[in-house]
């Protein structure tokens, strides 16, 4: 009536409201509605209307658009996880029997094209969600040294295959087990990585590090990371374009787009700022900090009161020496640097560490002259060989790339001692049984293959209509249910077996998914899924899982 309708004037009349109409053509029509009282009667009213139906369907059509955008980035994510599951899984497998050198090369090809394509999707996937406003961190326990490292491993090689130099430090005195979102640090490294990579040239220089810059005693922790390289480097003008991220460079094939952008933004999505410096032809620096809470314990051991030389015999690998010798100082090593060889080259140290070039035969007759009071040991390229006439002379050969774990086993070796932390070993119980729930088969026989390795034996379904099937018939240790199947999903299959009355409660079901958009772990917990492992699988993966349910402490 006309009261409840001024009234409602009088309530909204400062902010306006939006009314709905029914017009002739029986088309709704969209009006917004403002009113002010007059200064000199309050029970007067100036009512302005105007018509805002073509802006309500543009919003309306642009919503539409964006869940249709949402819809077709999560398809086309599944498409490709699904047959890349199989092949990153099988080639692992194949990469594991007795190969010819040639063989094994072409396999590390594959593997690497394969890890390569994953990157590029999970980064375009990553910085659509990001442009919309859907991508949350997703925090878990990890260790953030093993990540590095195998992000190091990974690149060490696609750089040599460019001729170019990676260099790495990751500390060792990172902690242990640090609290944030593993994923989304490691697609920040790969993607500033494989930027410096393809803007660096042939012969040219990356430095990746790692530094832990504080820790507190409550457990806290900051840690520095960095990417340098000295390329053609980028101009402010580019840089400024970061959130663009469909732009390209002075050339075509070199484009700055959707690894920087996606760096940028989810660094600021973990709370810190990246931070680039660059000009034209000079090269350029990304760096940015990390703050964790919580971080707990250390993966090495110091080796405090060992003093030893390291010998740079090879101006043009100085760099190779700075990081040797930057390496064995964060063991707590004493570290005197030379470059001269002469007769006091083993004084007071137990080990010298020889940087040279193995084409200059004159260092090496030198050496020999001397008589042996230390150990000896060369650093040496990934895949290059010991000259014969150093065999005799030198004790050990230390190669690149120098990661934390390679030189914790090298410094155990040389002086037999643990550089490890001990810790409990975890071990899987005895007689487990498995049911796979895929409808690829390709991907069906990986899991299965995976699992048999571990000694669990596996049964296999097609559909979630044959996995409620199995399990009221039999029960198992662990159940990995993919979700996109036909007859009858994944999520319908787990809400009824749970629901049979003699199925164990305590059997997780794991959702073996190539969904993976931001939201849909969460999605499927909520619908009951215990837990959640995204296509493609890997062993540590795999291993996390297995441990977190089936393992025993020995």
């Amino acid at each position: 009536d006309e009261k409840s309708w001024l009234d409602y004037i009088k309530k909204h009349k400062k902010d306006g409201y939006e009314i709905t109409i029914l017009a002739s053509n029986n088309n709704l029509k969209y009006i917004s509605a403002k009113c002010q009282t007059l200064l000199n009667n309050p029970d007067f009213y100036i009512l302005e209307l105007q018509d805002i139906t073509a802006l309500h369907l543009s919003e309306e059509k642009a919503k539409d658009v964006e869940k249709l955008k949402t819809k077709f980035l999560s398809n086309i994510g599944h498409e490709f996880r699904t047959p890349m599951h199989g092949i990153l899984g099988f080639t692992e497998l194949l990469g594991q029997t007795n190969l010819q050198t040639q063989q094994q090369e072409y396999i590390n090809m594959i593997e690497r094209s394969a890890k390569n394509l994953m990157v590029n999707i999970d980064a375009l996937l990553d910085l659509s969600q990001m442009q919309g406003g859907r991508l949350q961190l997703v925090n878990s326990d990890f260790s953030l040294l093993e990540d590095m490292e195998n992000v190091a491993s990974y690149f060490a090689i696609i750089a040599k295959e460019k001729g170019a130099n990676l260099l790495t430090f990751i500390d060792p005195k990172l902690p242990k087990v640090i609290h944030s979102d593993s994923e989304k640090i490691t697609q920040i490294m790969n993607s500033l990585i494989q930027n410096a990579i393809k803007f660096t040239n042939k012969g040219g220089r990356i430095i990746v590090e790692v530094k832990l810059l504080k820790r507190r005693v409550n457990g806290d922790c900051s840690v520095g990371f960095s990417v340098k390289e000295n390329g053609n480097g980028i101009s402010q003008e580019q840089i400024a374009l970061i959130n663009e991220p469909f732009t390209a460079g002075n050339h075509a094939d070199e484009r700055l787009g959707v690894g920087l952008s996606l760096s940028n933004g989810l660094v600021n999505l973990l709370g810190s700022e990246l931070k680039i410096q660059s000009e034209d032809g000079n090269g350029s620096y990304f760096n940015f900090v990390l703050h964790f809470t919580a971080s707990e314990g250390q993966t090495y051991k110091m080796m405090p009161k060992k003093r030893v030389k390291v010998l740079l015999l090879d101006k043009k690998k100085i760099d190779d020496a700075s990081f040797l010798t930057i390496y064995l100082r964060s063991f707590a090593i004493d570290v005197v640097k030379a470059n001269i060889l002469d007769e006091t080259i083993y004084d007071d140290v137990e080990s010298v560490y020889i940087v040279a070039d193995q084409n200059d035969i004159a260092w090496m007759m030198k050496l020999g002259t001397f008589s042996k009071k230390a150990s000896v040991v060369i650093f040496l390229n990934e895949s290059e060989k010991l000259h014969t006439k150093l065999t005799p002379l030198v004790d050990q050969v230390l190669r690149k790339p120098l990661l934390p774990s390679f030189m914790a086993n090298h410094l155990e070796q040389m002086y037999d001692v643990k550089s490890y932390i001990k810790e409990e070993k975890l071990h899987l119980k005895e007689s487990l049984t498995a049911l796979v729930v895929e409808d690829n088969l390709i991907n069906q026989r990986l899991i299965q293959i995976l699992l048999k390795e571990y000694n669990i034996d596996v049964s296999t379904a097609s559909n979630g209509d044959e996995a409620v099937q199995m399990c009221a018939k039999h029960t198992f240790d662990i159940v990995f249910m993919d979700i996109d199947m036909p007859v009858k999903n994944g999520i319908l299959a787990t809400k009824e077996i749970k629901s049979i009355i003699n199925f164990n409660g305590k059997t997780p079901i794991v959702a073996l998914t190539a969904m993976a958009m931001q939201g849909d772990k969460e999605m499927l917990l909520s619908e009951g899924l215990d837990d959640y492992i995204s296509k493609p699988l890997t062993r540590e993966k795999l291993e996390n899982i297995l441990n977190k349910y089936l393992k025993v402490i020995s």
